[in-house]
């Protein structure tokens, strides 16, 4: 059932985010992904499906013997799911083509890179339903996908919904990685700041506007989905999420949201326990904003800066 419409999604929310969606597609550069297939997964609304852009390795592992030595059986691939940024409310599907092709290209993982709902038309939990049905998908097909490498991806608010499954799932999951991730959703504007000053930062009026667009109504600071910080870490309480074996979190040096990011990589840090959270680790990246990695030349520091930080993804998983 959708959301019931109030007078302030007409008024306010609607209004702006068509106008910045409109900005965003004026000033942001033209990509054109490259997946290899497109599939359509089945939604928990029997009316509508979720896009997925499947980049798949240039050499798929040998099948296993079935029936003879003529015959084999596909050996079940291991699989990155990726999120990509989008504020809540501008559809960046295929932002991710060249991060997700450089997975593909130099891991065993294929990505799925997965289109999710937008607010305000869809606000919260349309967007982390869509991302707990592809896992759920992933995971219905063993035979397909090994369900024993499924790993998680993200990239600012799509950081925050990989980072919402690995705190709130029972896992396993083999990695985690979220890029400038939202993991405090409804900390206080005031609360935040750049570790580095200059050149273009995120505005604060924005990320207001965006949380706002995305949870529609107010939310407890401790709603461990919206707020993946607040997920207690090992232990009794922990049972139920961080069920990662390995987490890489990266921080964007002149970014609001880049404290609150390390902050959760210190809690990670602390709370291994020999079989999950055996590597937590935490890349600031300096001299760089918000999505710096999204309006990267090739040939520039940001480029470099930018490659190595997606090399450190394929260390991880490999």
């Amino acid at each position: 059932m959708p959301p019931k419409r109030t007078l302030k999604y007409y008024l306010f929310l609607k209004p702006i985010a068509l106008l910045l969606r409109t900005l965003a597609h004026t000033l942001a550069p033209r990509i054109t992904p490259t997946p290899n297939e497109t599939l359509h997964i089945p939604s928990r609304d029997p009316q509508r499906t979720i896009k997925v852009h499947v980049y798949s390795p240039p050499n798929p592992p040998p099948g296993k013997p079935d029936k003879g030595p003529l015959h084999s059986t596909p050996t079940p691939r291991p699989v990155l799911l990726n999120f990509c940024g989008s504020g809540y409310i501008i559809q960046g599907h295929g932002l991710d083509n060249t991060y997700c092709r450089h997975i593909a290209t130099n891991t065993p993982y294929t990505v799925f890179d997965v289109q999710y709902r937008m607010a305000p038309e869809h606000p919260f939990p349309a967007a982390l339903e869509d991302a707990e049905d592809v896992l759920a998908y992933v995971r219905s097909q063993p035979e397909i996908y090994d369900v024993s490498r499924v790993g998680l991806s993200g990239f600012s608010a799509g950081g925050n919904l990989a980072t919402s499954l690995a705190a709130n799932h029972e896992g396993p999951f083999r990695v985690l990685v979220a890029f400038y991730p939202v993991v405090d959703a409804t900390r206080p504007l005031e609360e935040r700041r750049a570790p580095e000053v200059g050149g273009w930062a995120l505005p604060g009026w924005f990320v207001r506007f965006c949380t706002v667009a995305y949870l529609s109504r107010e939310f407890e600071g401790g709603d461990v989905r919206i707020s993946p910080i607040g997920r207690a870490v090992g232990g009794d309480s922990g049972d139920r999420g961080w069920r990662v074996e390995r987490v890489l979190l990266v921080s964007a040096a002149r970014d609001l949201l880049a404290l609150e990011v390390e902050e959760l990589g210190g809690l990670l840090l602390k709370g291994g326990d020999g079989e999950f959270l055996k590597k937590v680790v935490v890349e600031r990246v300096d001299g760089v904003g918000h999505a710096w990695d999204k309006v990267a030349k090739e040939g520039t520091v940001e480029w470099e800066k930018m490659m190595r930080a997606y090399g450190m993804v394929v260390d991880l998983l490999n």
